[in-house]
């Protein structure tokens, strides 16, 4: 087991790697420069990169307004096929899920199977799986995000 401190350098570390890895790539759909801290243009929608329990992708909608965070899921539901297609596989849609603050969410996610973060032997699978799930959700939010802009103002 590792303990936080450790734990927090082998975050850096990938995150310095992962940061490099992608330096070819220019986000389309507006996220900025910093893949792992995309910026959706929407207080209250997040691209996260997970490590912990495991490997994920996910969207999480955070809105405090339990209608506005059903409303902006629904729509994300709608859309689920489309981003089905640029992840290249099926997302789960949990509409109500607990965040680490305690707080209720709604979540859109893809995992890696069998990934460990701390293994750094894994790190170049988890990248390469990382990269081809960001590029695929630039596209979609390339194609979708002012849909979603309009619904939360």
């Amino acid at each position: 087991m590792f303990s936080r401190e450790e734990k927090k350098q082998l975050n850096t570390l990938f995150f310095q790697r992962f940061t490099r890895h992608m330096s070819s790539h220019k986000s389309v759909g507006g996220g900025g420069k910093k893949w792992e801290a995309y910026k959706t243009g929407v207080k209250g929608v997040y691209f996260r990169m997970l490590t912990m329990p495991s490997v994920a992708l996910a969207i999480d909608v955070q809105f405090k307004d339990e209608e506005i965070r059903e409303l902006i899921f629904d729509q994300f539901t709608e859309l689920g096929r489309l981003l089905a297609a640029e992840w290249g596989e099926e997302p789960l849609f949990e509409r109500h899920t607990l965040y680490g603050s305690g707080e209720t969410i709604s979540r859109i996610s893809v995992t890696l199977d069998g990934a460990y973060f701390f293994d750094q032997n894994q790190w170049p699978e988890i990248m390469n799986w990382y990269e081809e799930k960001l590029v695929g959700l630039d596209s979609f939010w390339e194609t979708v995000g002012d849909i979603v802009k309009d619904l939360a103002r």
